[in-house]
Parts: structure tokens; C-alpha cells; sequence
């Protein structure tokens, strides 16, 4: 009896060993990211910002927040980010970590942008790695007479989705920073300065050169 009692408990301790190995074994793994490129981003746009900072001016950061769910990528950009505005003996006088529904275009929605965009004062440089400002027609009356400058991450598809050329055209953005479009993220050779890294993936847009932007998408959002 005592005997049979020991290999029922052995087989169950079997089983659930075996469970848990194959649920470990088919779990899925974190997805590894490479830090050269979220790196070099965060670091040639602290770079940037640096440019369009002047007397008297703030910088205000607006990022993903990551309290819920690690963004690795993001946080890579925080940190070449953070590298670059202590190369440039700069620092950010307050950070608005935004929230976001994964499901939806990464990008701050209009309401909390404004919400930041007014609580700023004049020459403060914002510098958003969530988008540019996509405001309503009364909103940007608000803050018409705010003179802010704006350096934002527009990645991926948002330039075909927003229309940024527009943006300019109404101050809400001065400089943004655009995938370049075909490129494979191979690696840099270990050589590579974050400049290097940086323009192989993405490209600096200003006034100076929109016309390198590419071509709004017939159903794009529009800042209206």
C-alpha cells in the first residue's frame, strides 16, 4: 500500500516536471533587440535638440512610458538619448511619459499633446519620440502665440500617414527624424560612429529639405 502511495506521488512529480518543460521550451523568448541603432537614434536626436536649444530655453522630453510593459527598444533610445544631452552638457528639465494602446499609431493624441504644449514657454524645445503634434484647428489658435520649437521621431509609416510639410508650414514642427525608406537594419561595423549608425536607417528632415519627405497617403491623418 505504502509502496504504491510512493509511485503515484513519483509519477505526479514526473509529470509536472515534464509540463514545465515544455512550457519553458515552447515559451516564447524575449525578442532580442540590437542596441547600435535605438542608440544612435536617441543620441543624434539629443544632437538635435542641442542645435535648437538657445538662452533661457527648456527641453521637455516626451517618451513611451514603460512602467507596465518593458519596451527594450525604447529604452535604448532613452539611453543614447541621455548619452547625447550629457555629451552636449545639456539636460531635460522634465520628461511626460505617455501611456499608449498598442493596437493604435504610436503617436501622443492631440489632447495630451496640447496639454503639454501649453504648460511650455517661449524657446522651450520639445522633443517627442512619440510623433509630432497633430492638433485642432482651435487648439493650435491657443498656442499661437507660443514660440516653441518642436524635434520629432516620425518613424516607420507616420510620414505617409501625417502630413508633416503642413506641420512645418504651421511651427508645430522644426525638425524630424524619418526612416529611410528600403533600408535593412544590417550591423554597423563595430567602427561606426552613432552618426554613421544613424544614416543608414534614418535621415534629418528641416525646412531646408521637405521636399525629401515622402508622399502623404490619400487617407492620411490631418492636423484639423
Amino acid at each position: 500500500m505504502q509502496i504504491d502511495k510512493i509511485k503515484t506521488i513519483a509519477a505526479s512529480l514526473t509529470l509536472v516536471g515534464a509540463a514545465a518543460l515544455l512550457y519553458f521550451s515552447l515559451g516564447e523568448k524575449p525578442a532580442q533587440v540590437e542596441p547600435g541603432p535605438p542608440m544612435a537614434l536617441g543620441q543624434i536626436m539629443a544632437e538635435e535638440a542641442a542645435k535648437l536649444t538657445s538662452a533661457g530655453g527648456r527641453l521637455i522630453l516626451i517618451t513611451l512610458d514603460n512602467s507596465m510593459s518593458r519596451n527594450p527598444t525604447a529604452e535604448l533610445q532613452m539611453k543614447g538619448f541621455f548619452t547625447g544631452l550629457r555629451d552636449a552638457n545639456l539636460t531635460a528639465a522634465l520628461t511626460n511619459a505617455i501611456r499608449l494602446d498598442p493596437l493604435r499609431l504610436v503617436r501622443v493624441p492631440p489632447a495630451g499633446f496640447f496639454e503639454i504644449l501649453k504648460k511650455q514657454s517661449e524657446n522651450d524645445v520639445i522633443v517627442s519620440f512619440l510623433g509630432p503634434p497633430v492638433l485642432t484647428p482651435e487648439q493650435r489658435a491657443k498656442i499661437a502665440d507660443k514660440k516653441l520649437r518642436i524635434l520629432a521621431l516620425c518613424s516607420g509609416a507616420m510620414p505617409r500617414q501625417i502630413d508633416l510639410k503642413e506641420l512645418f508650414a504651421q511651427s508645430l514642427l522644426h525638425v524630424a527624424i524619418i526612416s529611410r525608406s528600403g533600408q535593412s537594419p544590417t550591423p554597423a561595423s563595430p567602427a561606426a560612429t552613432p552618426r554613421d549608425s544613424f544614416d543608414r536607417l534614418f535621415q534629418v528632415v528641416t525646412s531646408a529639405n521637405l521636399s525629401e519627405l515622402p508622399p502623404p497617403a490619400n487617407n492620411m491623418a490631418r492636423s484639423q
